[in-house]
């Protein structure tokens, strides 16, 4: 099995710089494009099964990258939950308590702790494992590919390490019982 996870399009709180989490954001102008070049890179694939977070902006990337698509929504593939600094400003969070939430999560703002969101995808990645699907496309956010793609190496690679530009692809596979990175493309 092959699983394409593809990080949704620029959305209005990237392009201004504010955190996101749970809170929902519409896709830019370059966005909506961004998710159309992902798409050329998806054609041709045929998946059985298509995945969204049920936040609007993963789901406005499915519709621009696959038109038409039948797809179903999931709160597993929900982006991190930071709590309270939703919609602030990135700036307004010290690099050193960056770093610190990094290794323990968000819950001194009111969201998910590592553990909470570490769970939440392997959960996830247990239920594709259960699939007999050949090809398998999941959009998604930026720090729960990372995750998953944490989960899949068994290591942690730091965000500041990781090039995770929207509408990035994750393509991993599923065989004999274990997961593998196949590839990693950045749209821009």
């Amino acid at each position: 099995m092959k699983v394409f996870v593809i990080r949704h399009g620029e959305s209005e709180n990237n392009l201004n710089k504010l955190w996101t989490g749970w809170q929902d954001a519409e896709l830019t102008a370059k966005g909506i494009e961004d998710a159309k070049k992902a798409g050329e890179y998806l054609r041709g694939i045929s998946f059985d099964k298509i995945y969204s977070s049920d936040l609007k902006r993963a789901q406005d990337t499915a519709k621009n990258a696959i038109p038409n698509c039948i797809y179903e929504t999931n709160m597993s593939l929900r982006e991190v939950n930071i709590g309270s600094i939703a919609g602030t400003p990135l700036a307004s969070i010290p690099m050193e308590q960056k770093d610190n939430i990094s290794l323990v999560g968000y819950t001194e703002f009111g969201g998910e702790s590592k553990g909470e969101f570490e769970k939440r995808v392997s959960d996830f990645m247990k239920e594709l494992e259960k699939s007999d699907y050949e090809n398998i496309a999941v959009f998604s956010h930026a720090g729960w590919l990372r995750k998953f793609l944490n989960l899949v190496l068994q290591t942690y690679i730091p965000a500041k390490h990781l090039c995770c530009n929207n509408c990035v692809i994750g393509v991993f596979e599923y065989i004999g019982g274990k997961w593998k990175l196949h590839s990693w493309i950045n749209m821009l």
